[in-house]
C-alpha cells in the first residue's frame, strides 16, 4: 500500500478533523473518499458531455413506452 502526504492550513484542518468526527470516520478515509467522489463527478461529467454532444448531432429521441416496445420490454 502506498501513503501519501498532502499538507493543510490549520483551517484546512480543522474542517477536515470536523467533517470525519460528524461522520465518525478516519481523517484518512474523509480525504479518499472527497477525492474519489471528485474523480467520478468528473467521469459522469465528461460522459454527459459526450452524450450531449451526440444528441445535437441527431435529436431523435423516442418516449419510454416506445423503447420498451423496441426493447420487447413488458410492464
Amino acid at each position: 500500500m502506498k501513503v501519501l502526504s498532502i499538507r493543510l492550513s490549520e483551517a484546512e484542518y480543522k474542517v477536515l478533523e470536523k467533517y470525519a468526527k460528524v461522520n465518525s470516520i478516519s481523517m484518512n478515509k474523509a480525504m479518499k473518499d472527497a477525492f474519489f467522489e471528485k474523480l467520478e463527478d468528473e467521469y459522469d461529467i465528461e460522459c454527459f458531455d459526450k452524450a450531449y454532444a451526440e444528441y445535437l448531432n441527431n435529436r431523435k429521441t423516442y418516449s419510454s413506452n416506445k423503447v420498451k416496445r423496441l426493447l420487447n420490454i413488458q410492464n
